[in-house]
C-alpha cells in the first residue's frame, strides 16, 4: 500500500481525514495522492481535511460495487469539498425512496454535508450527512 493510502486509512480508525496541500500552488488534493492533482508537483504535505463541503449532485444504484455488495441500496454522490476538491462516496440522510422525491430534492441542491467516518465492509470510509 503506498505511503498516502496507508496515512489516509489509519487516519480514519482515528477519527482524521487527511488530505494533502500543493507546496508549491496551494491547491488540496483528496484522498491523498503523492503528488498535486492541480499543478502535478510532488511537493505536498498531509492536512486535516474540515470534514465540510456541498452535495452537487447525488444517486442511487441496485448495483453497489462488488465489496459493498451486502449493503442494500443506498445514494452517493458528488461533494465539494471546502477545500477544493471533489469527491464521490456514499451519502446518507437523502431520499432516494422515488424518483419523484429525487427530482424535488435536486431542486434544493447544493446543501451543505458533513463528513463522517464509517465502517462498511471491513474497512473505515468517508461519506457524507446531509
Amino acid at each position: 500500500m503506498m505511503k498516502e493510502a496507508q496515512k489516509f486509512y489509519e487516519g480514519l480508525g482515528k477519527g482524521i481525514i487527511w488530505g494533502m496541500k500543493c507546496k508549491k500552488c496551494g491547491k488540496y488534493t483528496f484522498p491523498p495522492k503523492a503528488f498535486c492533482r492541480e499543478c502535478g508537483s510532488a511537493n505536498v504535505e498531509f492536512v486535516k481535511m474540515s470534514g465540510e463541503g456541498k452535495l452537487l449532485f447525488y444517486s442511487t444504484s441496485i448495483l453497489p460495487p462488488k465489496k459493498f455488495e451486502k449493503v442494500l441500496k443506498y445514494a452517493y454522490g458528488l461533494v465539494q469539498l471546502k477545500e477544493g476538491p471533489c469527491f464521490m462516496t456514499q451519502i446518507k440522510g437523502v431520499d432516494f425512496s422515488s424518483p419523484e422525491k429525487m427530482t424535488a430534492a435536486f431542486k434544493k441542491l447544493p446543501i451543505r454535508v458533513k463528513a463522517q467516518i464509517t465502517k462498511l465492509a471491513g474497512m473505515n470510509i468517508v461519506v457524507f450527512k446531509a
